[in-house]
């Protein structure tokens, strides 16, 4: 061996101690956040529930899933004994009796919860009987920074009157509920189309409610020849979830808010409208597959025909991914609704569950405790985001190309309709099958009816 040789292999040696040894010196405990000592002094000897109606969560007895679930179990022991309090999730009551207890009791000056996490519609409730704590006005946590958290902002527009934010929820979320859709690419490729379409034409921004019609007619095949279509672009359901998928791709929105905090019925917009008619020419087109005849049908038929391969695409919220991650056999891929014509960018149409704290039974300073404790229990001990993720889906650009448009902020649209208790999208959704009218007319039927939810839900008489 030469030195020439010698000496560059010394000196290859020397850049991999430099640049890659810092890589595993970095592993470890993910730190504990510092507090001030004001908060220190309020948090020893807290003991903070986040009260919820589905399940409890522990750092003394819960069990780790996978390694991800492991390191964040260390780290919230840590911060607990570290500052000397207690913090658990619990289950303090079920969905139906969830936003009772929470008003009851906080009336009551004895909350059930430190915080309670509640649907949008029951928050709004609450904050109009003056039953929530302004956390904008604390100063513990940087409620418009992205560090060590990014709060949700469309929770935080949602939740503002009058300068004062009164919920609020971690950046991302947790709610899976984005309208997606999913396509089988089996489907994709008997048909004569490239697998990787949707994926490719979401990234070029040629993913339009035009382009997803020209591949939905080619999806919609008679195989023998006998009349009779053998497989069909998407199943006639969910309705509901088809209309959003719509809507919001138009930048439409069923209820909006107007500068003073008040909600407003949005259906007569022409985005709106435009949304209802393009439903309408689904229908029309046939590429959509009808509902089996019968009264014995359950509600949801749609689901096995796509996850058995009978149609090709199905439009739904993002936590269906979980369903059919394994359960169905058929490769399969997720992007965003097709965009309408009246918007530029792919529109995320999200809603969240909330985070409130009661008005009565904390002080000042124990609301700036309690606010900085949250924060630091839901901040992530992983910066890269996308490793939790690639186990949900079957292929990474899922992940990285859709995945991260939804977790992108600037693209959300909040779901304003989810404040206004019994409010029914199926009012039009299911409606659409038998109207043979222009969609003006379905979106005035149900107008009044939506109003007078609208006004209830703003507390006018």
């Amino acid at each position: 061996m030469t030195k020439k040789k010698i000496l560059i292999g010394c000196l290859v040696l020397v850049f991999l101690l430099i640049n890659v040894l810092p890589l595993f010196s970095q592993t470890g405990p993910f730190p504990v956040p510092r507090a001030s000592s004001a908060i220190e002094r309020t948090l020893r000897g807290m003991n903070i529930t986040v009260g919820n109606w589905w399940a409890d969560y522990d750092v003394n007895t819960y069990r780790p899933r996978n390694d991800y679930e492991e390191r964040q179990l260390d780290y919230r022991r840590r911060l607990t004994r570290q500052y000397g309090f207690t913090m658990q999730n619990r289950n303090i009551a079920g969905w139906g009796e969830m936003a009772q207890v929470a008003a009851t009791s906080i009336m009551a000056g004895s909350p059930r919860a430190t915080v309670f996490v509640l649907q949008p519609d029951w928050a709004l409730s609450l904050y109009r009987q003056n039953l929530l704590y302004p956390v904008s006005t604390r100063r513990s946590v940087n409620w418009t920074g992205t560090t060590p958290i990014e709060w949700n902002r469309s929770v935080r527009d949602a939740f503002t009157f009058g300068g004062r934010t009164f919920a609020f929820a971690d950046g991302y979320g947790g709610s899976l509920h984005a309208a997606v859709v999913f396509w089988n690419k089996r489907l994709f490729r008997e048909a004569g189309l490239d697998p990787m379409l949707p994926y490719n034409s979401q990234r070029a921004g040629t993913w339009t409610w035009d382009e997803f019609l020209r591949i939905a007619k080619i999806l919609t095949r008679d195989l023998n020849n006998d009349g009779i279509m053998d497989t069909y672009a998407m199943p006639a359901d969910l309705s509901t979830e088809i209309l959003d998928a719509l809507v919001s791709s138009n930048g439409a929105m069923y209820v909006d808010r107007d500068r003073n905090g008040m909600l407003t019925l949005a259906t007569n917009r022409p985005a709106f409208v435009e949304a209802v008619q393009f439903y309408m020419r689904l229908r029309d087109e046939g590429i959509m597959k009808p509902k089996p005849e019968g009264d014995n049908v359950p509600w949801n038929w749609h689901i096995p025909e796509f996850n058995d391969g009978r149609v090709a695409m199905r439009i739904d919220q993002q936590y269906v991914a979980g369903e059919l991650r394994n359960n169905m056999r058929d490769d399969w891929g997720m992007v965003l609704p097709p965009k309408g014509p009246r918007v530029r960018n792919y529109v995320v149409f999200n809603d969240e569950n909330v985070m409130v704290i009661p008005a009565r039974g904390f002080s000042d300073a124990q609301v700036d405790a309690i606010v900085w404790a949250v924060q630091s229990w839901v901040t992530p001990v992983d910066t890269n985001w996308r490793l939790a993720e690639y186990p949900n889906y079957r292929d990474r650009r899922a992940v990285d190309e859709t995945v991260a448009l939804i977790r992108d902020q600037r693209l959300w649209q909040w779901k304003y309709h989810l404040h206004v208790p019994g409010f029914n999208r199926g009012g039009i959704a299911w409606e659409i099958w038998w109207h043979d009218g222009e969609p003006a007319q379905l979106i005035e039927a149900v107008s009044q009816s939506w109003s007078n939810l609208i006004a209830d839900a703003n507390g006018v008489d």
